[in-house]
């Protein structure tokens, strides 16, 4: 490990830190108007945690508030380990575990006005949620959840008991709430969130909120986005209330589009009431569960991006990609820079921004950029999901790894990689879903672009 990463040193450059925001940087925000509230959640706490708040302000609005949770948080080892005293956990220890915090999550929201009505259970693999977005789309070949050793729900409060462990179910449950609830404002995890079932749910969710939309224009919900896990989040990890909850500094430096609300003490004392309903998660998440306990709750806006066609510029340097006005094409998605250890010390694993465009000979380029010139030691991964135009979904790929031979048809220049696709391969899609990720056999992921969505063309919006 020495040798590894002393291997890297030689390309160090750290980024300046960016600005701290404060917190009147932060507009606030207001839910007059609003009258249906839905909130998504990856496991039984985070819907506390990210939007206690929100809920107490929509009920004294009277808007009607519904909360769905996607996994019953069933995977988390040592609070089961130390829950039912066990060495080695069995498959029925993690399925009462997934109870235990149902009942959680119902004594949770009943202090914040939420009656069990209203709460909907999914049901769906805790740690599972990539695995579904993935590998294992189809139900035809469902995934089998390491912990519970089931492919579908094992629990009596489930939203949907004929769904199964693959993504076009939890995408169908997903689509078949909104649909029929019809919610204004959809609040989800933050596609940036470093924990996979909440980047994951993120893409479910909004990729859900697209095919509503291009069926029913008229249907616009304002989607807001809250984040719980990022190693720099919240600060300080511990029970301040009477601080300020902000963006961590990296994430701010390239997205400013957050928002606040604001509590009352009252609000604050019902959140933490309502985030001490987890006991089965205080005796090892304590500290960090109550850090979210602070005098205002935080949103981000995230925006899909449209796909531009490229007039001139070479496929490999993204930085010459020009738009039919001669103006350079930006970024579709930019990383936050230097923002955790590993990345600091090695640019060869952090990216900087992810780019995507139409060429002229009519394929898909797309391009992720490093801070630092690519290394062999690291295999770089071009993710893309699309939609064609009978919404049928499929995945593709591109690996590539610095100074070896491509495979995949990823392809390293220096600081870019790049693949491209012809449209006709993609089934002329309408909407792309496009990430990045770096890895290293023994350390894992050390960097993933967020999951940016991308209409290849903008889609009609009524006027009403």
């Amino acid at each position: 490990m020495v040798v590894f990463v002393a291997s890297l040193f030689g390309a160090v450059l750290l980024t300046p830190e960016s600005r701290s925001p404060i917190l009147f940087d932060i507009p606030e925000i207001s839910l007059v108007g609003y009258q249906r509230l839905m909130i998504f959640a990856p496991h039984c706490d985070d819907e506390i945690l990210g939007s206690a708040g929100l809920i107490q302000n929509a009920h004294q609005l009277g808007i009607d508030v519904r909360v769905v949770l996607e996994t019953n948080g069933d995977g988390y080892l040592f609070a089961t380990l130390e829950e039912f005293r066990r060495i080695y956990p069995r498959p029925g220890d993690f399925i009462r575990m997934g109870d235990l915090r149902q009942q959680e999550t119902l004594k949770a929201l009943q202090q914040l006005g939420v009656k069990s009505h209203q709460v909907f259970f999914l049901g769906y693999p805790d740690r599972g949620t990539p695995q579904l977005w993935l590998q294992h789309w189809s139900r035809e070949n469902p995934y089998t959840s390491p912990y519970t050793r089931t492919s579908r729900s094992p629990y009596h409060l489930t939203f949907n008991s004929a769904a199964v462990y693959a993504g076009e179910d939890l995408l169908g449950d997903i689509r078949s709430l909104i649909e029929t609830y019809q919610p204004d404002l959809i609040v989800y995890p933050h596609p940036a969130d470093v924990h996979p079932d909440h980047w994951g749910l993120s893409a479910f969710v909004r990729l859900a909120v697209y095919l509503i939309q291009r069926h029913t224009p008229d249907y616009q919900p304002a989607l807001l986005a809250y984040l719980i896990h990022r190693p720099d989040f919240p600060y300080p990890k511990r029970y301040v209330p009477e601080a300020d909850l902000l963006p961590p500094n990296k994430m701010w430096s390239v997205d400013t589009e957050w928002f606040r609300l604001d509590l009352t003490g009252d609000e604050i004392a019902r959140k933490e009431n309502a985030t001490l309903a987890y006991q089965s998660q205080l005796g090892l998440l304590r500290n960090f569960l109550l850090s979210f306990v602070r005098r205002n709750e935080l949103f981000d806006r995230p925006e899909a991006g449209i796909l531009e066609v490229v007039s001139f510029g070479d496929r490999m340097q993204p930085g010459t990609w020009l738009n039919s006005l001669g103006e350079p094409i930006p970024a579709i998605k930019q990383d936050p820079q230097g923002d955790f250890i590993t990345r600091r010390l090695v640019p060869a694993s952090d990216w900087v921004a992810l780019y995507a465009a139409h060429s002229p000979q009519d394929e898909l380029w797309l391009c992720a950029e490093l801070r630092g010139r690519a290394n062999g030691m690291f295999t770089y991964t071009l993710r893309l999901l699309a939609v064609d135009e009978n919404d049928q979904i499929a995945h593709y790929s591109a690996q590539g790894r610095a100074g070896r031979a491509s495979f995949n048809q990823a392809e390293i220049q220096q600081n870019q990689v790049c693949t491209h696709i012809a449209m006709d391969t993609l089934n002329r899609p309408w909407l792309l879903f496009v990430s990045a990720d770096v890895r290293n056999g023994t350390l894992g992921i050390l960097d993933q672009i967020a999951w940016q969505a991308v209409f290849t063309f903008p889609l009609e919006v009524s006027s009403h």
